[in-house]
């Protein structure tokens, strides 16, 4: 097949998805000369021939008009074809959240931090938040507060279904939300499985790349069990969720205050920070740059399903207030006073 044949059957698929209606080969043709793709009607009419011998589209009739439909394995086709296109999503949505967000531990402490959903079903929600209490209590997570939403509660474009619960964890992007606040740009450039050793951090055993992925690293981790998260709280030895980030080394002085600040606030997940020019963890710095790890807020959610909880989680999820979160020591009894 050859690359024009691949990319006008890809634009005739994207068309018909975002069409709702019939279509047509001749306005078929035309969308394709507008997309810089001068085609004969009769070629069009092959290409589509052939996407319905592959079962991509399928002839529909409705009412007089008759033409093209787009099928589920069409689609299905689009998103895999586009997925060279999707690399980088993740660094876009990391900027995007970090802009929209407007806490800071000082100038807005009631402003709004980034969530991460995780849904579970209603009969293990205590279970689970027994569990998560543990990686909030060693420092694990993204500082040691939470929100919890009962079924049915509507967050931005997504609703916890009927019969699960939902957990948000605050995420580490929070982090490059506020310094940029004042005035640090941070470049957020990998997630990684971290090892612990006696509570510290040793050494990456895997990572990610946020330009190099379509999808957020940690959540990728948690599914293909990597993690050690429950060990390594309860015996400061095993595999965390992290990611790798560099600031300009001049802004040392005001990474410290935040690091302080946000412990101050329950909000702190820097594991540690580097020096400037030098590597962290065998991995080396840009010129003028300095590294710090900072603890996944997925990790609580990682140790759910390392004890065989299942859970549906959505990283750089939600924006949320705050002053709304509760403090991880709570969350039991808020959920035993949610559920009943």
């Amino acid at each position: 097949m050859s690359d024009i044949e691949c990319q006008a059957k890809l634009e005739i698929l994207r068309f018909l998805k975002q069409r709702e209606d019939v279509v047509v080969s001749r306005e078929i043709c035309s969308h394709l000369t507008e997309r810089g793709l001068e085609l004969s009607p009769r070629t069009v009419r092959l290409y589509l021939q052939h996407l319905e011998d592959e079962g991509m589209v399928e002839p529909t009739r409705r009412g007089r008009a008759s033409g093209r439909t787009i099928t589920e394995r069409g689609l299905a086709e689009i998103d895999s074809a586009d997925a060279v296109g999707r690399l980088g999503f993740i660094v876009a949505r990391i900027d995007h959240l970090a802009c929209r967000m407007t806490w800071h531990p000082r100038t807005a402490p009631d402003g709004t931090v980034i969530l991460n959903l995780t849904m579970i079903q209603e009969a293990q929600a205590i279970h689970a938040l027994r569990e998560m209490a543990a990686i909030f209590q060693a420092g694990l997570g993204m500082g040691e507060k939470v929100a919890l939403f009962p079924a049915g509660s509507r967050l931005e474009d997504k609703i916890v279904p009927p019969g699960y619960f939902g957990i948000g964890t605050v995420c580490g992007v929070t982090l490059n939300g506020a310094l940029l606040r004042s005035g640090v740009p941070v470049a957020s450039e990998f997630g990684a499985v971290l090892e612990m050793q006696e509570g510290r951090p040793r050494r990456f055993t895997d990572l990610v790349t946020y330009a190099g992925t379509t999808l957020d690293p940690l959540e990728v981790f948690i599914k293909a069990r990597l993690s050690q998260v429950h060990l390594a709280a309860i015996s400061g030895n095993g595999r965390i969720g992290a990611s790798f980030r560099q600031f300009p080394s001049v802004a040392t002085e005001a990474v410290l205050q935040m690091q302080q600040d946000m412990k101050d606030t329950g909000l702190n997940g820097i594991l540690c920070i580097g020096k400037p020019n030098r590597p962290l963890l065998e991995f080396p710095v840009h010129d003028g740059r300095t590294a710090l790890i900072v603890a996944g807020g997925l990790n609580p959610a990682a140790a759910i399903e390392e004890v065989g909880i299942k859970t549906v989680n959505s990283a750089l999820s939600i924006l949320y207030p705050a002053n709304r979160l509760i403090h991880y020591q709570e969350m039991q009894r808020e959920a035993v006073s949610i559920l009943h």
